[in-house]
């Protein structure tokens, strides 16, 4: 029997139930997915079915030298450009009252041009550093001189400042260069392959073609943020590293449904480069060695052609919103649908699972789907539905939007719907797919979830009685819509900006980026006390397919200055809790996958929030029309008058797992408030315990972001490098938390060593200009390093003598040194 046909019919689908509210009540939006978990793509080990451990020696080196070459700072260089890319991009698609698709060929060559002076710069000055080494044999240099030819780096051509992409683009790469070119040195010592009868500026020439496709694949990346384009080097390496097997790399949240990225995760380019760099060192013979660089610069060719699924689904939804406008009422949008569909399909990664491939499916979807919108379709729902949208707070997000702008945001809300219903059927399972009397139903679950994601309050309150899921909160009632609503759609944003008071406590328990607490961004970014209150605007956001962090920062104009401040998040994550607390509505809020919480890369449906601060005295920014006065959380009292410090770094932890010479590096960024507490209490003749202790507990937090985030390398044959987190996970219960405990160990026992023998050296970089500290705390023959190793090798731990303490070297370094390696 039909679904819809059926006694079960949705509410959304009855007559009846579209009715506009009384005047002077405001409709709103909806429920959101559940909950997603996350499972590790890395359930990897090195053992065979009935072979004993073992390891091809030059597959352990390859993987270690590929480990050595990660440079923190690289990726958000390579994140920043390539949002930098996007951003001017945009201004070429974007014209007077709507897009102009401009040809891609004429855009590819503007950026080409826009783009020419920066690979000028980077080929001269890995030119300057190869006519200073000249012929010199690697194999006669120490690290010491291959440091002092590297200092071209330091001072990139081209007068950029320090911060910008363009400048941080280049000292990172020129920092990952001079660390191939170390470890060059250190295989031609010992005789290997080709580069034992290399010189420094021959090597150089070899790198530089792979260093000039790597800005080009960025900038490729910025026009595209491509989900799928930016992950061959995954098959490469396997293929490098035959131990690491085949292995999925597939997520899923909790209704078994595929978890979507809305961009290429362009972290990935810095391991594409250094694997291409790793091949030309380990080459067998000095022919083979361009050959890397030669096929690197094929990719980044292909990548500038490849076509723009984003831009092509942008189009599509355009055509269907022009065809939505211009249907009569009730009318069968099937054909419509037939044209939409395959748009979304490569951008939401719908699989192929279907006999007959992508034409089946979309007929299929179409001929479920069509009825569910039928009577939204027409002149008469279309302006019922404007209205809705005008009463849910269209003109707060949309200042100058007249009739037209109304209706186009129907138009984009359905859109919105039928994207979002397709997203929920998404990776259904075969067997459902394959079933029409299955995957009816499931696509009227669909359609539900995304009618009460992106519709205002439509139905009758006795509805919402009797189905309360079908919509998201009892108090904001606003709704989800298109920023901008013509062109290329680039996030969604609540039309509801409510006024919130962040109390201390509150701040504390909200979790954001990177491991962070909301308090911990408050203070670094806008300088506010640790006790101080915060009363601020509210601005809600959703990512779609090609939303970035960066991308919501700029349409909102809020670029921010503070270039060296971009590790802290101004955006923070809309998660059920965040939304409980701070607005009183959990189901506003949307879980987010581990991988979608560092700060970089986001996925389709995430939601985050920006907090508008108050001035320091808690004046507030005008309440347009009033609009927000009668809500529950509207105009709290104003916040007792504070003075904000200078914003400044928040405190991080980096590791360094270095299983195959059992060395743990761990690194401590303290604060500058942290550092000045500590030299304070050191003067004052305070204890190490009595200093050490406040800091435990933010300290056992940030070492754990470290573990299951991207500030984790482990260098070991099995794992890929930005794998490190996900190879944790495969590892025996409890190894991570003995792990965490020891990192915690080494940095309580470095930093009290610090304190207590070493308070002049901890003094002095206190006192330099530089904000914060850094704390290195190195453990030579760490005995749980042998467990990780014998763990991730597939053998089990055999008991034995208890180790000898591991010999530590601690050292303190001014300011935020972590990246300046």
């Amino acid at each position: 029997m039909s679904v819809l046909g059926s006694g079960s019919i949705s509410p959304f689908l009855a007559a009846d139930s579209f009715e506009m509210p009384d005047e002077g009540e405001s409709p709103a939006a909806s429920a959101p997915p559940g909950p997603a978990a996350y499972e590790s793509p890395f359930l990897r080990s090195y053992l065979r079915d009935g072979e004993d451990p073992a390891v091809d020696p030059e597959a352990e080196e390859f993987a270690a030298f590929l480990a050595e070459l990660y440079e923190p700072g690289l990726d958000d260089a390579l994140l920043r450009l390539a949002g930098e890319a996007a951003a001017e991009h945009a201004e070429l698609e974007s014209g007077d009252g709507g897009a102009v698709y401009t040809d891609p060929a004429a855009v590819r060559q503007l950026m080409d041009d826009r783009y020419a002076p920066l690979v000028r710069e980077l080929e001269s000055a890995i030119d300057a550093v190869a006519e200073a080494g000249g012929e010199r044999a690697l194999h006669a240099m120490d690290e010491n001189e291959v440091d002092t030819l590297f200092e071209a780096f330091a001072a990139p051509p081209g007068g950029h400042p320090p911060g910008s992409p363009s400048f941080e683009f280049l000292f990172g790469i020129g920092n990952v260069l001079k660390k191939v070119a170390k470890g060059a040195v250190g295989l031609a010592k010992r005789g290997l392959k080709v580069v034992a009868n290399l010189a420094l500026g021959p090597l150089l020439a070899k790198l530089k073609p792979i260093a000039v496709a790597l800005l080009r694949k960025a900038v490729a990346a910025g026009l595209k943020w491509l989900p799928e384009g930016l992950r061959p080097y995954a098959q490469k390496l396997a293929e490098r590293l035959p131990l690491l097997g085949a292995g999925e790399s597939e997520t899923r949240d909790d209704t078994g449904r595929e978890t979507v990225d809305a961009t290429g995760d362009v972290r990935e380019l810095q391991a594409e480069f250094g694997m291409r760099a790793a091949d030309t060192v380990f080459a067998d013979t000095e022919a083979a060695m361009d050959r890397p660089g030669a096929e690197y610069a094929r990719e980044a060719d292909r990548a500038a052609v490849r076509p723009d699924p984003v831009a092509e689904l942008d189009r599509a939804r355009e055509r269907f919103i022009a065809e939505l406008g211009a249907a009569e009422d009730g009318t069968d949008l099937t054909p419509q649908l037939e044209q939409f569909l395959p748009a979304a399909l490569p951008v939401l990664k719908l699989a192929l699972k279907l006999t007959g491939g992508r034409s089946v499916l979309v007929k299929t979807l179409a001929k479920f789907v069509a009825p569910l919108i039928r009577r939204f379709v027409g002149p008469t729902a279309a302006a019922a539905l404007s209205r809705a949208l005008v009463d849910a707070g269209l003109r707060l997000i949309h200042l100058e939007a007249g009739p037209e702008d109304e209706r186009q945001a129907a138009g984009a809300a359905m859109a919105s719907v039928v994207e979002d219903t397709v997203r929920g059927v998404a990776a259904l399972p075969e067997h459902i797919l394959a079933d029409d009397t299955l995957l009816e139903g499931f696509v009227l679950e669909a359609f539900e979830q995304a009618a009460a994601r992106n519709l205002p309050q439509i139905l009758t309150e006795a509805t919402y009685q009797d189905r309360p899921e079908l919509r998201e909160d009892l108090t904001l009632r606003g709704a989800w819509l298109p920023k901008p609503l013509r062109g290329r759609h680039r996030y969604r944003k609540y039309t509801r900006i409510p006024w919130v008071t962040v109390s201390p406590y509150q701040a504390a328990h909200i979790g954001t980026f990177c491991g962070l607490n909301l308090g911990d961004t408050l203070r670094s970014r806008l300088g506010y006390a640790p006790g101080a209150p915060v009363r601020a605007r509210m601005h809600l956001y959703e990512a779609v397919p090609g939303t970035t962090l960066d991308s919501i920062m700029r349409g909102e104009g809020l670029e921010d200055p503070e270039g060296e401040l971009s590790e802290t998040p101004a955006l923070h994550p809309l998660t059920p809790d965040a939304a409980a607390l701070l607005l009183g509505e959990p189901a506003l809020g949307e879980e987010a996958e581990a991988r979608y919480m560092d700060g970089q890369l986001l996925g389709v449906g995430q939601r985050l929030y920006y907090l508008e601060a108050a001035d320091a005295g808690g004046a507030a920014a005008a309440d347009p029309g009033g609009a927000l006065a009668a809500q529950p959380v509207a105009a709290p009292a104003p916040a007792a008058r504070h003075t904000r410090a200078p914003a400044s770094r928040p405190g991080r932890v980096r590791i360094n797992l270095g299983c195959t010479d059992d060395t743990l590096r761990t690194e401590l960024y303290l604060t500058e408030a942290e550092a000045q507490r500590l030299a304070a209490g050191l003067r004052q003749g305070r204890q190490a315990g009595q200093l050490l202790a406040p800091l435990i507990r933010p300290l056992r937090r940030r070492i754990r972001a470290a573990l299951t985030g991207h500030r984790l390398r482990i260098v070991h044959g099995a794992v890929p490098p930005g794998a490190g987190a996900a190879a944790l996970r495969t590892l025996p219960a409890g190894a991570l938390n003995r792990l965490a405990a020891t990192v915690e160990e080494a940095l309580t026992r470095g930093l009290a060593t610090l304190l207590k023998d070493h308070r002049d050296a901890f003094t002095a970089a206190t006192e330099a200009p530089e904000d914060g500290a850094t704390v290195r705390v190195v453990l030579k023959a760490a005995p749980v390093l042998a467990r990780v190793r014998s763990a991730l090798d597939g053998r089990p731990e055999r008991p034995g003598r208890p180790a000898a303490p591991a010999a530590m070297d601690v050292t303190v370094t001014a300011g935020h040194a972590t990246h300046r390696r």
